[in-house]
C-alpha cells in the first residue's frame, strides 16, 4: 500500500544565515516537545547566533508540549541573538501564550 502523502517529521531543522530554525508541524504534545528540546540542544551545541522556533504550522498543542517552549528558552540563554518565536494567529500563538502564562 502506498501512502497518499509522505509523513512530515514533527521538527524540521534548517539554517537561515546565522540562525537555526526549528519548524513544528501539526501537533505539539509531550513527545514532540521532547523532540523539540533535543533539537534545540543539538542546535545550540553548534553555536549559532540565534535560534528560531516556527510555530506557524501548528494545528494543536497540549500544555505539556507547550512547556517545551520554555525549556528551549532556557537552553538559548548564551546565544548572541537569543531565541525567537515565529507565530501568527491561531494554535501556535496560543501555545506560546500558554507556555508563558
Amino acid at each position: 500500500m502506498t501512502p497518499v502523502a509522505a509523513r512530515r517529521a514533527p521538527v524540521t531543522v534548517r539554517t537561515e544565515g546565522a540562525a537555526v530554525v526549528l519548524e513544528l508541524s501539526d501537533n505539539l504534545d509531550d513527545k514532540v516537545g521532547r523532540a523539540l528540546v533535543d533539537a534545540a540542544a543539538a542546535a545550540v551545541a553548534d553555536g549559532p547566533e540565534r535560534l528560531d522556533i516556527d510555530l506557524r504550522n501548528l494545528r494543536t498543542w497540549t500544555p505539556d508540549g507547550a512547556s517545551a517552549l520554555v525549556r528551549c528558552r532556557e537552553l538559548c540563554g548564551d546565544l548572541a541573538d537569543g531565541l525567537h518565536y515565529r507565530t501568527g494567529r491561531g494554535p501556535g500563538r496560543d501555545a506560546l501564550l500558554s507556555a508563558y502564562s
